[in-house]
């Protein structure tokens, strides 16, 4: 059975994961204030297939392999481009490669949630020889 203190660090990453998309979700709001008209349908999230199409796509653009860069998004976020994870110290891993706000702060919020974005950072990441960023998931990515 988990402790109590462990149960509270669920429920205060549970909290910060919520402010965190409210935050979000006020900026984005406040940025784009436009009249909302009847008639407009709500904007989809892409597919996990259309995901996977538009990393391939990329990754073979920027010369990484393909098939790689899909199996490391899978791992790290199951795809999810707007995945986020809150360490214990502190820090966020965000986006399809899950990329630590605190080692790659020259990624910003915007890029790492971005599925174009995120990819060629990935693979300029791995064409300067940094693949190793991804090794606490590697037995996931790098198996059959």
């Amino acid at each position: 059975m988990a402790t109590l203190t462990e149960q509270l660090t669920k429920i205060r990453d549970g909290l910060q994961l919520l402010i965190f998309l409210l935050q979000r979700y006020l900026k984005e709001r406040k940025q784009k204030e436009e009249p909302i008209e009847e008639e407009t349908e709500p904007l989809s999230e892409p597919s996990k297939n259309q995901i996977k199409i538009a990393i391939r796509s990329i990754a073979k653009e920027e010369g990484v392999d393909p098939y790689l860069a899909v199996k490391v998004a899978k791992c790290e976020s199951n795809l999810e481009p707007n995945a986020v994870c809150f360490n214990r110290n502190g820090t966020r891993d965000r986006g399809l490669f899950q990329w630590n706000d605190f080692w790659h702060p020259e990624i910003s919020d915007e890029c790492a949630f971005n599925v174009q974005c995120s990819t060629r950072a990935f693979c300029k990441a791995v064409k300067d020889g940094n693949l190793d960023w991804w090794n606490a998931s590697k037995k996931c990515w790098a198996g059959s």
